[in-house]
C-alpha cells in the first residue's frame, strides 16, 4: 500500500503546489458553461490564439492572431474547456482584418466559420456593449494556453481595463500611448499584486469581458519586465466597422 500512498502524496502536493502557483500569478481555470462565447483559433490544431462569438457564422478576434496564414488555413474550435479533446470544429471561410492594422494599432479582426454554429449550454454569443465606458475596474481575459502541460485548458485572469493617464505613461510605445488616448484601446492592467506572466504570450484576441459583455480584445503584450504595458483593443470604438464587415447586429 505504501506505493499508492506515497503517488496520492505526491498528487496532492502537486495539486496544491499549481493551486498555489495560480493564486500567485492570478491565473485560474475557467469553465465553458460560464464563458459559453470563447474559442480556441488554431493552425493545424495548434494554439495560435482566441476569440469570441458574435453569431452563428462570426468570429471576432484580434488580426495579429492571423499574422502568419492566409484566413483559410485556421480552425475555430467551439464549446471546450481543453480545444484538443472537447471541441467542434470549425473551418474559416473567410476573413477580415481592420484596414488600418499595423503591428498592434487597430489590431481587430473578423472570421466567417463555414457551415453554422449550434448553440448550446456550452456554445453561445458574446454580448456587445451597450455604452463606451472609459474604464471597467473589474473585467475577465478568457484565454487558452499557458507555460504549463495544461496549455490547451480555457483560463482565466482578473483585469482593470482603463485610459488613466498613468497608466498611458507606462506605455514605453508611443503608439501604443496614442492608440489609448484615442479611444482605439485600453491599458490591460492585472490586479495588484498579479503577474499573469503565464497567459500574456497565448493571450492575442482574448476576449475581456465583465457581466458577460464584451468590452475589449487582448492586442499586445511587450516582453520582459516592462509590467504594465499590456494594451486591449476597445470594442466600441469598431461599432459601425464590425456591423458592415459582418451581417451581425448592435442591437443592445
Amino acid at each position: 500500500m505504501r506505493p499508492i500512498t506515497v503517488l496520492l502524496g505526491v498528487h496532492l502536493l502537486s495539486t496544491f503546489l499549481l493551486g498555489l502557483v495560480q493564486a500567485q500569478s492570478g491565473v485560474a481555470e475557467a469553465s465553458i458553461y460560464q464563458y459559453q462565447f470563447v474559442v480556441a483559433i488554431t493552425y493545424a490544431r495548434q494554439l495560435h490564439g482566441n476569440g469570441v462569438i458574435l453569431s452563428k457564422r462570426w468570429i471576432l478576434s484580434s488580426a495579429s492572431t492571423f499574422y502568419r496564414y492566409s484566413f483559410t488555413e485556421y480552425t475555430v474550435a467551439v464549446g471546450a474547456e481543453d480545444y484538443q479533446n472537447e471541441a467542434t470544429w470549425y473551418e474559416v471561410e473567410h476573413g477580415y482584418k481592420h484596414p488600418k492594422y499595423i503591428g498592434s494599432d487597430y489590431n481587430i479582426a473578423v472570421v466567417l466559420i463555414r457551415g453554422s454554429i449550434e448553440y448550446s449550454s456550452r456554445v453561445q454569443p458574446i454580448h456587445l456593449p451597450a455604452s463606451n465606458p472609459d474604464g471597467v475596474a473589474a473585467a475577465t481575459m478568457l484565454s487558452f494556453g499557458g507555460s504549463d502541460e495544461r496549455q490547451a485548458h480555457l483560463r482565466q485572469v482578473k483585469l482593470v481595463l482603463t485610459t488613466d493617464q498613468s497608466c498611458i505613461d507606462q506605455q514605453a510605445d508611443f503608439r501604443a500611448k496614442q492608440y489609448i488616448w484615442d479611444g482605439v484601446g485600453y491599458c490591460a492592467l492585472p490586479e495588484p499584486d498579479r503577474t499573469t506572466n503565464d497567459l500574456w504570450h497565448t493571450a492575442t484576441g482574448a476576449p475581456i469581458v465583465a457581466d458577460r459583455v464584451l468590452y475589449a480584445v487582448f492586442a499586445k503584450h511587450e516582453a520582459g519586465d516592462h509590467r504594465g504595458q499590456e494594451v486591449a483593443t476597445r470594442i466600441w470604438h469598431f461599432k459601425d466597422w464590425i456591423t458592415t464587415t459582418t451581417d451581425v447586429s448592435w442591437d443592445y
